[in-house]
């Protein structure tokens, strides 16, 4: 176990405490089992880009730029379209389908590793599909 290791284990565990203390808050907020799977998927490709950085760096040199920022790309955006309030749901599919092929791709290297948050942003794009009751009264309540 390197030092990035640790750092990105910690990184994952500060924002998954950070997710969780935010559902615990905010348990009525509609839409908020979504944000709090897109926030894990974001922990978890963040330890998972730093924990393979070494390596990855050593392998690959300079490519290491664009074969571990397109998963941390596919992982902003739909945070970013969370925070905004647009096009969530379609975000958060694309950014699972990229980070699902960018791991095939990959094969089984590296990008085995992307598996997990790719899992977890398909969940969170299941998790925005409004119910047919939501989607036929407009109240969540009901």
């Amino acid at each position: 176990m390197n030092m990035a290791t640790i750092v990105g284990g910690f990184l994952a565990l500060f924002v998954t405490a950070a997710a969780f203390m935010y559902l615990s808050r905010h348990r009525t907020t509609p839409n908020v089992v979504g944000r709090v799977l897109r926030l894990l998927a974001f922990a978890a490709t963040a330890a998972i880009v730093i924990a393979l950085l070494p390596s990855t760096l050593r392998d690959s040199g300079a490519s290491a730029g664009y074969l571990l920022g397109v998963p941390v790309v596919a992982a902003v955006g739909p945070l970013v379209a969370d925070l905004t309030g647009r096009a969530v749901g379609i975000t958060t599919t694309v950014g699972a389908l990229v980070m699902l092929v960018w791991g095939l791709i990959l094969g089984l290297g590296i990008g085995l590793w992307f598996v997990v948050p790719a899992l977890l942003l398909g969940m969170a794009a299941v998790a925005t599909i409004p119910s047919r009751r939501v989607a036929a009264t407009g109240n969540p309540g009901e």
